[in-house]
């Protein structure tokens, strides 16, 4: 076995030997497609003589894990090297969402421009859509693509194109309107006409776009950046996020009804095939030779969706969740001449991992000013295979840590249903499953190994304290639960619900002192959904205070606001009535008839806008631009 120390002077000569010819890099990336559906990982209904070629002629791993169960942390965990919660992004961001990725962030694109790449993405970002999110402020010169799922809408405000080319009789003052605009995207028919623009670099250009052609048109342009830098001898990297298989499912109509599993086969026979150009590209640039590429896909497969959904096979569960299903994903990677063929890993590897290892193949450092959870894994893939240290994985969902994975054991801290990950339930003290003789997570052996139970929960009990809840700066749960204070926090913060004040059947009070300017229309801070939680925002002359004590009662109070800076307190009062006070200025509704809130919401609590569903749609959906000077929640 080798040591770290020969390891990492291992890496220092393969970093010396490729730097007069650093590697291109093809990162194709899938959405929603599950560990069983390429034929070289059991599929026996769907045909993938490209992604079966690929691992017969690379590395097949069979224990490779996303950094998460859902699209945008995932996404940006696997360009950082970085577990979801450090970027700031726990949960899906929707075209409602003004925020995004943070541009402190270093992606694997910003580290290879170093290096002299010319660096591209062409397909789902999904980490923001707002230009300043974009991923040509991330690094990429150039990016072409829907800028979140295929099941979305497009923002009202979005920068259009003056050449933009519009589809089916859509209008710009349509667009300006609102018109196309939904407030969720949702399960759907796969014939269903969504209307999603397609972007180039931080313009739409096409809307909406036709997705039947979107797998073809990606890769079309992704093998047109490929030849004009490889006949410039340029190195490059090519992000290719595509859409499927996520809903609403498309295929071109070459490939409908092809496939033995229905629609959502066609779409992946589809996906190997263009995976295939790719490759014959490269061997016709004579660039094959000096080319990695990695498949793989950001999370399980959505289940319950009939003949639309994929399969994770013998894994338990899909996404959404921190079972086996919902973060073990296919992966292969291929160079050829550099990395073994034909060789199966399965040492635990995950997503976090990528970022490290593509920067040493460019010979680049890693960022010395924060924690890089990945490791360099270029040893598993090397010809003369070497030894990579264990490492514990785990398995983050939303701000939470819900398992660990550390050799062959697996503790799953969370268990039963919730709308937006895994809950606890009461009484229970989670389940020890034996990945290598129980990949399903059939059968619970905590009790037959309290031993191993207790590591693994010390370990998931420690990571959570070290990556945080929500809770940011610091601070215990309990110390957060009695109140938030404005000096510990900033706009922009979310707080996992379980972290945040208490506010369950009982009183509470928000208050605070703010600057803001003339007729502002702004959320101050949001709690919960539409059906249960709270807001605090500004609507022009007023702030409002709303509260949703149920999925059918909803019930705002408010008080005039003046512009530039005021005092102010709200909350719910000892008899369960709302109040909100300005200044001497107070109104209070009782038409509550003393209703508390009944349960924790089940959204997180943010500063600054409302994240996810919103309490109250009457809210506005701008950030807060003023100076909160103070804030308290108790």
């Amino acid at each position: 076995m080798l040591t770290v120390a020969v390891l990492a002077f291992a890496g220092q000569l393969f970093a010396a030997e490729t730097a007069a010819k650093t590697p291109n890099v093809i990162l194709i990336f899938t959405d929603d497609m599950g560990y069983a559906d390429a034929g070289c990982y059991g599929a026996q209904d769907i045909s993938t003589p490209n992604l079966d070629r690929m691992a017969a002629e690379g590395v097949r791993f069979t224990d490779f894990y996303s950094a998460n169960a859902v699209c945008s942390p995932s996404r940006a965990a696997m360009l950082t090297g970085r577990y979801p919660t450090r970027c700031n992004v726990p949960k899906v961001l929707f075209p409602r969402d003004s925020h995004g990725f943070p541009s402190k962030e270093v992606t694997i694109a910003e580290i290879l421009k170093k290096a002299s790449y010319a660096t591209a993405c062409i397909g789902k970002w999904h980490l923001g859509h707002k230009p300043e999110f974009l991923p040509t402020r991330q690094g990429f010169d150039y990016y072409l693509g829907i800028p979140y799922s295929n099941d979305m809408w497009i923002d009202k405000t979005a920068p259009l194109a003056s050449d933009l080319k519009l589809n089916g009789g859509a209008t710009v003052d349509k667009i300006r309107s609102g018109a196309y605009s939904k407030k969720g995207g949702g399960l759907t028919s796969p014939h269903e006409k969504f209307q999603l623009p397609l972007m180039l670099n931080e313009e739409v250009i096409e809307f909406p776009v036709i997705q039947t052609t979107l797998t073809q048109r990606y890769t079309d342009e992704a093998i047109k950046f490929i030849k004009t830098n490889a006949n410039d001898n340029k190195p490059f990297f090519v992000y290719l996020p595509h859409a499927m298989p996520h809903i609403p499912l498309a295929a071109s109509n070459a490939f409908r009804g092809k496939s033995k599993q229905g629609f959502y086969g066609d779409t992946i026979e589809e996906l190997d095939f263009n995976v295939g150009r790719l490759l014959t590209t490269l061997k016709e640039l004579n660039i094959d030779d000096n080319t990695l590429v990695i498949f793989t896909s950001d999370n399980g497969p959505w289940l319950g969706l009939g003949e639309l959904s994929g399969r994770a096979k013998p894994l338990k569960g899909g996404k959404f969740s921190t079972h086996e299903g919902g973060q073990r994903v296919p992966m292969i990677m291929r160079w050829p001449g550099k990395v073994a063929a034909g060789r199966e890993c399965s040492q635990v590897a995950s997503m976090l991992d990528l970022f490290p290892t593509i920067a040493t193949l460019a010979g680049q450092p890693l960022p010395n000013d924060r924690v890089i959870d990945g490791q360099n894994i270029w040893p598993l893939l090397a010809l003369e295979e070497g030894e990579v240290p264990e490492k514990d994985f785990f398995y983050v969902y939303g701000w939470d840590v819900q398992a660990v994975r550390s050799g062959k054991w697996k503790l799953q801290e969370f268990l039963g249903g919730g709308a937006y990950g895994l809950k606890r339930k009461a009484g229970s003290k989670g389940a020890l499953y034996d990945l290598e003789s129980d990949p399903g997570e059939k059968k619970n052996v905590a009790d037959k190994y309290p031993e191993v139970f207790k590591r693994l929960e010390g370990l998931i009990t420690e990571k959570q304290k070290e990556i945080g809840t929500g809770i940011k700066p610091g601070g215990t749960k309990a110390e957060v639960a009695a109140k938030l204070v404005w000096s510990k926090i900033k706009t922009g913060d979310v707080y996992a619900s379980k972290s945040a004040p208490a506010v369950v059947k009982k009183a509470f009070k928000i208050s605070g002192e703010m600057e803001v300017a003339a007729e502002a229309k702004q959320v101050v801070l949001a709690h919960g959904g539409t059906a249960v939680g709270y807001s605090l925002y500004l609507n022009g002359k007023e702030l409002v205070f709303a509260v949703a004590t149920g999925k059918n009662h909803l019930e705002r109070v408010k008080t005039p606001a003046p512009a530039g800076k005021f005092s102010f307190e709200t909350g719910l009062d000892d008899k369960g009535h709302l109040f909100v006070q300005v200044g001497d200025n107070e109104t209070v509704s009782s038409q509550t008839g003393g209703h508390w809130i009944s349960k924790w919401p089940a959204e997180d609590l943010s500063i600054g806008f409302d994240y996810g569903n919103p309490v109250d749609p009457k809210a506005p959906k701008g950030e807060f631009r003023g100076n909160l000077v103070k804030f308290e929640v108790k």
